[in-house]
């Protein structure tokens, strides 16, 4: 779909669709979080809860209204978008920051990123949003990233830093417990 079709497109939808009653548009904001789990002594899962077009109009178009980012951003070729994505997230892997107590990075690696279909159909829609109801905070379900990490010494404690794009983000951290159920065993007792 080229630009002008695709605005076209977004216009129409734009004129199907009256805004909401102002008590259907009002929901609560998703804050940015991420968790980390300890999967053994020195390895640990990370993974994010994003509003991921605010993060990438931060790192992207900073200058530009959100408006005019994802009317740009939801319109471009595939081939554009992915360079782009591929910019803004070596940016936000550089930027992340996880280290031992000991002050040592803990390497993060095995990025998973949303793929570019998700986050061009994601641009669309806020784009199509933004025409519609101009006015109103377009709702947007926050996306997962994950990534892990390997520390060559154990992980007692640590300290974490995210990108400014980020914004805040709520850290939950957690050393899971893990138990064997077996099927003619007895029931497998699990503590919170």
């Amino acid at each position: 779909m080229n630009a002008t079709s695709f605005v076209a497109t977004a216009l129409a939808a734009a004129l199907l669709f009256a805004p909401a009653p102002a008590h259907e548009r009002f929901h609560e904001l998703q804050d940015n979080r991420a968790t980390l789990a300890l999967r053994d002594r020195t390895h640990v899962s990370v993974t994010l809860y994003l509003n991921y077009t605010d993060a990438l109009h931060r790192a992207l178009a900073p200058d530009q209204s959100m408006r005019d980012f994802v009317l740009a951003y939801a319109a471009l070729p595939p081939a554009e978008l992915l360079a782009a994505l591929r910019k803004a997230q070596e940016r936000f892997q550089h930027d992340t920051h996880l280290q031992r107590a000991a002050g040592r990075d803990i390497p993060l690696g095995n990025w998973k990123w949303p793929d570019l279909m998700t986050v061009q159909d994601l641009l669309r829609q806020q784009a199509m949003a933004a025409i519609a109801a101009p006015s109103d905070h377009a709702h947007e379900e926050p996306l997962e990233i994950r990534a892990e990490g390997v520390a060559a010494q154990p992980i007692t404690t640590a300290t974490v830093r995210f990108p400014l794009e980020f914004q805040r983000v709520l850290v939950v951290s957690y050393k899971p417990n893990q138990a064997w159920v077996e099927p003619a065993g007895p029931p497998t007792v699990v503590v919170f």
